[in-house]
């Protein structure tokens, strides 16, 4: 009786455990096409971290710092709020930016 119940005690433990861990695995993203971000242009106050990644010049961290200085009303302020390379991302990216 014994060699019967342990296996079945552990099955009783680990199927709740195994539907829980599939229950709470996120479906991947869908990829960003750059090409069609920037055609709609890329709206600085908006856009997710992977969308301002298809800009010119911004990496993972510099998305990160623009998402937590947001709002910007301008290419002013943008460029005053993100230190040393806000200006130089606009001036790059001009023509696919909008506030």
């Amino acid at each position: 009786m014994k060699k019967v119940a342990l296996p079945l005690l552990l099955a009783a433990l680990l199927v709740p455990a195994v539907a829980s861990a599939q229950k709470t695995t996120a479906a991947p993203t869908k990829p960003v096409s750059c090409a069609q971000v920037l055609k709609a242009k890329v709206n600085l106050n908006k856009a997710s971290a992977a969308e301002l990644g298809c800009l010119k010049g911004v990496k993972a961290a510099t998305a990160k710092d623009i998402i937590m200085n947001r709002p910007f009303k301008d290419a002013a302020e943008f460029s005053k709020k993100i230190e040393d390379i806000g200006k130089k991302i606009y001036e790059m990216n001009k023509a696919n930016v909008t506030f």
